[in-house]
């Protein structure tokens, strides 16, 4: 990005820490010193993680608002021009803090200690 490129029709991957690589590669089909098993293309699609409460394929979600997004043009509307209608992050950007929905999925996970999640709000 520093370069100047355009990456805003690229995904977002979401990595495991070093600690759990192994363990992330390994729940997606790859084996240490092995060429990774590809899925059937038609299968791809349909194993997505990204669904909404109703089971409809989603591209990915607001961390501030959580909404659903179906395409990515609703996340460029949504994220473009200083996001104002992401009440959440209208609500929050002059803060220093984090998504509330990330919050809550860390505090969940139990990743956040009480004292971080203080400074966070």
């Amino acid at each position: 990005m520093e370069d100047g490129r355009d990456h805003s029709q690229c995904s977002i991957e979401l990595l495991a820490c070093p600690e759990h690589s192994e363990q992330q590669l390994l729940a997606m089909g790859y084996e240490h010193g092995k060429a990774p098993a590809q899925a059937p293309a038609a299968d791809v699609e349909e194993s997505s993680m990204f669904k909404d409460a109703d089971g409809n394929h989603i591209v990915g979600f607001c961390l501030w608002c959580n909404r659903d997004f179906y395409s990515m043009e609703e996340v460029e509307a949504h994220n473009a021009d200083d996001m104002p209608d992401c009440p959440a992050f209208q609500t929050l950007k002059d803060e220093n803090c984090m998504p509330p929905v990330m919050q809550a999925m860390l505090e969940q996970a139990g990743l956040l200690d009480d004292d971080s999640a203080d400074e966070e709000k």
